[in-house]
């Protein structure tokens, strides 16, 4: 039986990863630092609502282990015997982790054991040439590190799948199942059985594609419906306002990542087609908004894309009102959202844009962004004067 080791038992590694793979009949593993994660677990099964094209249906998952990070390392025979390891995690949490299962692969080099493939599953580009020194600064000696750079290969992958849950230890989740997982090649093991699972070749390119289409419009539909009051994206993607504004989003993104990548307009349009399903998942604003001081940077889905169309010359209108409402999100659980209301208090709208996009303080954006984030203030608390 081919297995998996999963590090990070959250939304994805649950609803999407541990799903597949344990319908796939491979024998699947779990690995998470967070106690209430690890108990929620082994109190039982979990349950998956997944929204196909065809309609909802509902998967008990149950067939699994789960390790908890302890210092007896009671994951060593997952690790050793693992053909994939997926860290479904945070980019900042990735360091730890590698430093974590560094024990388990040193101990396999000394056995000999067979090949493993490692994939990054974040939405955050350009990470593998770091996370192959974070993985080889673990091995001990000459010859567990050779043996690393003969066995172990670390692929990325572009996640392209909305999973959801009250929480990271909840067993009740949902999952937009109607894309697949597209997988850097070559990998070690053969996937062919795995549903949702693709292999696929310039995921780099397509990843940074992904990132500013896929996700810009699903940051609008979120800090716009925010602003609005809704709690679920299928409510913002109904209001008409908030529709046409991610519509414009998405047209100005097409824009300028064809001329920055090269690639016609209408391939980009078809690359980033998500099928219509039945049903409509209930997706949480709170999760699609979630740390905006890192979705509003200046590489990523928003200020990025804002940034290509200034240097080709086109106004990005609705990039400005999103990346402004992402600006105005307040949502006091999120800790990054509060960071950047203290950061507009004590510095002043112009100066927070300027530190939260990364773009320098005297760029056309930062005013465009500045004015905007003023009338959607002047609107929350019905002060329309200048």
């Amino acid at each position: 039986m081919k297995s998996i080791l999963i590090v990070g038992a959250g939304r994805q590694g649950k609803g999407f990863l541990g799903e597949v793979f344990e319908a796939a009949g491979w024998e699947v593993n779990f690995l998470d630092c967070d106690i209430k994660v690890i108990d929620s677990l082994r109190a039982g099964p979990y349950k998956v609502k997944l929204y196909r094209k065809e309609g909802m249906t509902e998967r008990i998952v149950e067939k699994y282990n789960v390790f908890p990070c302890d210092e007896e390392y009671s994951c060593l025979e997952a690790v050793l015997h693992a053909d994939l390891i997926a860290l479904s995690l945070y980019p900042e949490q990735i360091r730890e982790a590698a430093g974590y299962l560094g024990r388990g692969l040193v101990e396999r080099a000394r056995g000999h054991y067979g090949k493993v493939t490692i994939l990054s599953c974040t939405n955050i580009n350009h990470l593998i040439p770091d996370i192959q020194e974070m993985f080889e600064r673990q091995m001990e000696d000459e010859a567990s590190l050779e043996w690393f750079r003969e066995n172990a290969v670390i692929r990325d992958v572009i996640v392209r799948r909305s999973t959801d849950a009250e929480s990271n230890s909840s067993r009740e989740l949902v999952s937009l199942a109607v894309m697949s997982m597209l997988i850097q090649k070559p990998i070690t093991v053969d996937i062919e059985d795995v549903e949702f699972m693709e292999l696929k070749d310039q995921v780099e390119e397509l990843k940074d594609i992904k990132l500013y289409t896929y996700n810009a419009p699903h940051a609008t539909c979120a800090y716009a419906g925010h602003l609005k009051g809704y709690r679920m994206i299928n409510e913002s993607e109904d209001d008409p306002e908030i529709a046409k504004l991610m519509g414009e989003v998405l047209e100005e993104a097409i824009q300028g990542l064809s001329k920055e990548f090269r690639i016609p307009a209408e391939e980009i349009r078809d690359f980033c087609n998500i099928p219509q399903t039945k049903d409509k998942m209930d997706d949480s604003i709170y999760r699609v908004a979630k740390d905006p001081m890192r979705k509003l940077g200046r590489d990523d889905r928003l200020t990025g894309n804002a940034m290509f169309c200034y240097k080709y010359g086109i106004y990005p209108k609705a990039l400005i009102r999103s990346i402004a409402n992402g600006m105005a999100y307040d949502e006091a659980k999120d800790e990054k959202a509060v960071e950047i209301q203290q950061l507009i208090r004590s510095q002043g709208i112009e100066k927070a844009v300027s530190q939260v996009t990364g773009v320098p303080l005297e760029h056309d954006l930062v005013k465009q962004v500045s004015a905007v984030y003023r009338e959607i203030s002047n609107e929350r608390t019905g002060n329309n004067s200048k």
